[in-house]
């Protein structure tokens, strides 16, 4: 009885071991991604700051356009 006790033991023992190692790779494939992320978010922060620059070049040229 101790011997099925310790054996279901062991086994619980290992599916936490396994658990653990899966929560380890799941957390660093989710910084990874985490990262991934946030230079996404500073290229296109870069990329909307270069559009609002040429959309006020096109005004201006637009504006010279209509006076011109």
């Amino acid at each position: 009885m101790l011997a099925e006790a310790m054996l279901r033991c062991d086994r619980a023992r290992e599916r936490l071991d396994r658990a653990l190692a899966d929560l380890r790779a799941l957390a660093a494939d989710c910084a990874w991604k985490a990262r991934a992320i946030e230079l996404m978010l500073e290229r296109c922060a870069a990329q909307q700051r270069e559009l609002v620059g040429v959309l006020d070049q096109l005004e201006s040229i637009q504006s010279g356009l209509r006076a011109g």
